[in-house]
């Protein structure tokens, strides 16, 4: 998934692409829904900008979720991508882990205990937080985006507080294609 030429068009269009039903016709081969879940977590990336020292020029970006997460086996695809010149690493979290030094980080259903300490713990940090809306485990409290199926498709909603919160930047593009900004 590296994009060349004009990145921008092209993982737009690419996103704009997953927002359809992931099922396809009976005789088509069908994409899992963890897969397709993963290549949103991808566009987040790409159309999400950090500040300098959060995500230094050159530096890996990584995404986390702590073991368990039914995210994580798809979430492996992406290693090695590029995002923005920086080579993305797909980490497992196991405890306390630091997920502050994640740019990204996956919550599920088996978060939801830990997302009160976990909220604490990434106070002023920039990571963007996803939630799978599998168990939701964060839900609503305060997560920069979270993802969810309807009807057979995928889709998202961002929480702008969050981002605020985060020191992040969604590209418009990206907000234009959400179920909700708010």
């Amino acid at each position: 998934m590296r994009f060349k030429g004009a990145p921008g068009r092209a993982a737009c269009a690419l996103l704009g692409a997953l927002c359809l039903q992931w099922q396809a016709p009976a005789r088509a081969q069908a994409v899992p829904e963890y897969d397709l879940k993963a290549a949103f977590v991808f566009n987040f990336a790409v159309f999400t900008d950090w500040p300098g020292e959060a995500l230094p020029g050159g530096a890996a970006m990584t995404i986390c979720a702590y073991a368990g997460n039914k995210l994580l086996p798809a979430l492996g695809a992406l290693n090695d991508k590029l995002v923005k010149g920086h080579q993305v690493s797909v980490r497992t979290l196991g405890g306390r882990d630091g997920a502050r030094g994640c740019q990204i980080l996956i919550l599920d259903g088996q978060d939801r205990e830990r997302w009160t300490q976990l909220r604490k713990d990434l106070a002023g940090a920039s990571v963007l937080t996803v939630a799978d809306e599998r168990g939701a485990g964060a839900g609503d409290d305060g997560v920069a985006i979270a993802l969810s199926v309807e009807n057979r498709r995928i889709g998202f909603d961002v929480d702008l507080t969050a981002l605020r919160l985060a020191r992040l930047t969604l590209s418009s593009k990206l907000l234009r294609l959400a179920r909700s900004v708010q």
